[in-house]
């Protein structure tokens, strides 16, 4: 009888399992990391802050954060876009994949966002929590993250501040008009009454 080779058969039967991988010696392969998927590691964002913290619709906010490695190093986002998620009283809205400009600090990116009445009607008017979105960065060989949805709250990073206190009306352009021309009309009409009296003192003065 024949000896049978054991582990030709074994390496045939993990071939033939439906699912399995085999992997060769010094490569790494795609792992699932707390529900991210990525190559060898997750990304971490540990900072974001936006302003102004107090916004009206037509203002713009930029929110900047940080993403790094979790040994420190910073990440170079390769595509430079992300995800946000702005979460208010009433609801939420949400903007995918949208371009992020690096900041010139390794790691950090901002993104500019318009305030408009549509966040104001999703989101609700009020305090406005800005987020990045679950693996939404990515770096240029398939490592994402964050893991969940990160804002102020939840980084570590004392200082930052994602919350954003809102309102859902402009001032009118009568409003705009009173707050930057009301002290400047004050003192055309008061010029004018001076001269009016200066006028009629030299008319009175004629007459006598």
């Amino acid at each position: 009888m024949r000896k049978i080779e054991l582990l030709p058969m074994l390496l045939m039967l993990i071939v033939l399992i439906p699912g399995s991988t085999l992997v060769s010696a010094g490569t790494t392969a795609p792992q699932q990391a707390a529900g991210c998927a990525t190559y060898q590691t997750n990304l971490i964002v540990d900072y974001i802050n936006s302003v102004p913290h107090q916004a009206t619709v037509g203002d713009t906010i930029v929110t900047t954060f940080h993403v790094i490695y979790p040994d420190g190093t910073p990440v170079t986002l390769s595509p430079p876009t992300a995800s946000f998620n702005w979460m208010g009283p009433t609801g939420q809205t949400e903007f995918d994949n949208v371009p992020v400009a690096y900041n010139g600090t390794p790691g950090f990116y901002n993104y500019t966002q318009p305030f408009t009445q549509d966040i104001v009607t999703a989101a609700g008017s009020g305090t406005i929590t800005i987020s990045v979105v679950f693996c939404s960065c990515q770096d240029g060989v398939g490592n994402r993250g964050p893991t969940g949805l990160v804002s102020s709250v939840q980084t570590p990073t004392p200082i930052d501040d994602s919350l954003v206190s809102t309102t859902s009306q402009p001032q009118t352009l009568l409003q705009q008009l009173v707050a930057n021309y009301t002290i400047p009309a004050l003192i055309i009409v008061l010029i004018i009454l001076a001269l009016l009296a200066l006028v009629l003192r030299r008319r009175r003065k004629k007459k006598t």
